[in-house]
């Protein structure tokens, strides 16, 4: 089945395909068995003729491997954690950022196939393209070696960190893991981020945002751009919640 949706990866490669190849069994230590699920990978939607071309199929299958992975580490690493306190977890693990930064590390994004305009605004730098390559790998891998190869990629470059990952604030998305707390509780109550204030020259803005459930305001903050005010109003929040909770 998977060969006729991939193909028997016996075609002639360019050069610089197979140094992509090599380079992932070098940086990776990966046994590449049928190449053709690793180059629709590497292949970004900007190189593809069609979408299905692209690496996006492959993106889905690797989000869903990985998220099993990571709750399968996590119940098993943290027995005293709740629910909540696993949700959260995972949410930060498999965030765009982290999932960018590991990326990153591997020097994936030199390796990606994509359009001239692409590369040339930035595309091999972008945490979007970075996280979605490296879930499209890991679904690569997954159909190429099983599910035990993954988790043991995982254990050498990913779950090792988490700890570090968990308690540094860089890398977590406030407004992501306050909808997952949210849900985790049951709380089904909406959740509205409004901008109350838009001042200052234009190379030094500060934007004002409100954070209310229901009708309560938990949040408001300042910050030098819209999306760091609701990250921070979500933080505020998060924290009077579990307060509230406790």
């Amino acid at each position: 089945m998977f060969k006729k949706l991939f193909g028997a990866g016996n075609k002639k490669l360019s050069p610089e395909r197979q140094q992509a190849l090599d380079k992932i069994r070098q940086r990776l230590g990966w046994k590449i068995k049928n190449r053709s699920y690793f180059l629709q990978a590497l292949k970004h939607r900007s190189a593809a003729g069609r979408h299905i071309d692209s690496n996006e199929r492959l993106e889905l299958l690797g989000d869903s491997v990985l998220g099993l992975l990571v709750c399968e580490y996590l119940y098993t690493s943290r027995p005293k954690d709740d629910e909540g306190q696993l949700t959260e977890v995972r949410s930060l693990v498999v965030s765009k950022k982290i999932l960018a930064k590991l990326a990153k590390e591997l020097g994936v994004g030199e390796l990606l196939e994509m359009s001239r305009e692409e590369v040339s605004s930035g595309g091999r730098y972008k945490d979007s393209i970075l996280c979605d390559a490296m879930e499209s790998l890991i679904a690569a891998y997954y159909l190429d070696s099983g599910l035990n190869a993954v988790r043991i990629f995982l254990q050498k470059t990913l779950f090792w960190q988490i700890i570090h990952l968990s308690n540094n604030e860089a890398y977590k998305n406030f407004k992501g893991l306050l909808q997952e707390y949210m849900q985790s509780r049951r709380d089904d109550r909406p959740v509205r981020y409004s901008l109350k204030s838009d001042a200052g020259p234009e190379h030094h803005r500060t934007f004002e945002v409100e954070l209310k459930i229901s009708r309560k305001r938990y949040g408001l903050a300042r910050a030098g751009t819209k999306k760091e005010a609701e990250q921070l109003a979500a933080q505020q929040t998060l924290e009077k919640l579990k307060s509230e909770g406790s």
